[in-house]
């Protein structure tokens, strides 16, 4: 009880104090952690010169691996009081007509995500103009706060798979395509199953799960990302259909691996229309 009753005060705060408020606090805590305690600052560091090592100079490096730290905060910060301040967003979308031409062709589909902006703001946003996002995520706290954090996520209409759950999750997210609803799959952090194929030039653990998903039930996927344009305003970004391949004599197995190839160069070009969103501080190369 007394969990809930901090959590719900630090809600109505940060709700309180807004947008405004909330930047103020994750530029303060962004740099303690970046700057003062240096944390995880040597991860992003490595991962933003590999990503960048020929196109960003030291300095520009430095200062994007800030402004992700800012941003991991900032978002963490939002999502506390998402039901007060979701609704109070304004949004706007580059290339929508890609997801209505999608969206009308009446089936499920499998929204290709990334951690980059205010990623619970795209599942609501996606949500509240097309149809119920399911997302694949593991819990992101264990007992009262993760109940907590989960209702909170429902609250501004979505759904959290769950991979541990009773129904297995792969019949949650096919009985969810039966429903003709989003299914929205993060695809840029690595898995201990995963395959190691190339991510900006160099070999990384990479989530092939979508591509085995996909052969086991089709739908349209979509690529998708999310970036702050102002205080109170966010722009969503739809890229072209990612169209799965195949050649007649290729195996399962390379179809997994050949369009998970061709799914990083997607994830490379999302990271590259906003890199200090992204989040730097996850050891892709580790």
């Amino acid at each position: 009880m007394l969990m809930i009753f901090f959590l719900n005060m630090l809600s109505n705060f940060l709700g309180f104090i807004g947008y405004r408020g909330i930047l103020i606090i994750a530029k303060t805590l962004g740099f303690i952690v970046y700057d003062v305690l240096r944390v995880r600052r040597k991860v992003i560091l490595k991962n933003l010169n590999i990503a960048f090592q020929n196109e960003k100079s030291p300095e520009e490096l430095v200062k994007i691996g800030r402004a992700s730290t800012v941003n991991f905060i900032r978002t963490v910060l939002e999502l506390l009081a998402a039901d007060k301040l979701f609704k109070k967003t304004k949004v706007v979308f580059q290339n929508k007509e890609i997801a209505e031409n999608i969206y009308k062709r009446n089936q499920g589909i499998y929204a290709m995500c990334i951690h980059i902006g205010s990623w619970d703001f795209l599942c609501h946003i996606n949500s509240r103009n097309f149809a119920t996002v399911n997302v694949i995520s593991k819990q992101l706290a264990k007992g009262t706060m993760g109940v907590w954090i989960e209702k909170m996520r429902a609250s501004i209409g979505y759904r959290v798979i769950d991979r541990k759950g009773e129904v297995a999750s792969t019949t949650q997210i096919f009985n969810a395509l039966d429903r003709k609803e989003v299914i929205g799959f993060i695809v840029d952090q690595k898995r201990s199953r995963g395959e190691m194929l190339p991510f900006f030039g160099k070999e990384a653990s990479t989530n092939n799960s979508l591509a085995k998903l996909w052969l086991k039930k089709n739908a349209p996927i979509i690529p998708v990302i999310i970036k702050r344009k102002s205080i109170d305003t966010q722009e969503v970004i739809y890229f072209p259909e990612f169209e799965m391949i195949a050649n007649e004599d290729w195996t399962r197995k390379q179809i997994v691996t050949e369009n998970t190839k061709r799914m990083n160069l997607v994830v490379e070009d999302m990271i590259r229309q906003n890199p200090e969103e992204y989040f730097w501080m996850h050891n892709r190369w580790g």
